[in-house]
């Protein structure tokens, strides 16, 4: 029995989907050095340059170009506009967003892939994608209903 216990190998407490999240995040931020945590808060605006029109605010401070694996190992916070820099047909950007958070994930000793962040406040921003009324205007229609269906579109469209 103890020959067992000496092959078997545990996954660490923060891979451990029985334990509780709290318990689960501590030992996962305990484990992570001040690099890697620092990592956490950094982003990257996918095909940001400095050429063209600017498509968002302070798109063209992003002037020098961006070597992700060399982020990798200490991991990746955010993946900024990956379907709005720049038109995108959505299937194709979200077969290149799988591909690069397997890329994050795989590049760093705990496999936390980055948080996508892109605009949706009146619909996904993205090529070809519905724009709808934003929330000022939701307000305006005095229509909870009409809310909840329309919100629920723009959750179906993400």
């Amino acid at each position: 029995m103890a020959e067992e216990n000496e092959n078997t190998t545990t996954a660490p407490l923060w891979n451990d989907t029985t334990a509780s999240v709290t318990a689960r995040v501590d030992a996962l931020v305990a484990a992570m050095t001040l690099a890697e945590k620092t990592a956490q808060l950094y982003g990257v605006w996918v095909g940001a340059s400095d050429e063209g029109d600017e498509v968002a605010p302070h798109q063209h401070d992003m002037e020098e170009a961006v070597d992700l694996d060399a982020l990798l190992p200490t991991g990746l916070g955010q993946l900024t506009r990956p379907f709005g820099t720049v038109p995108v047909d959505p299937a194709l950007g979200a077969l290149s967003l799988a591909r690069t958070q397997t890329r994050i994930a795989a590049g760093n000793r705990f496999g936390i892939p980055a948080l996508a962040h892109d605009e949706c406040l009146a619909g996904f921003s993205a090529w070809g994608a519905t724009a709808y009324p934003v929330p000022l205007s939701w307000g305006a229609t005095f229509d909870p209903d009409l809310v909840e269906r329309m919100a629920a579109a723009i959750g179906r469209d993400m």
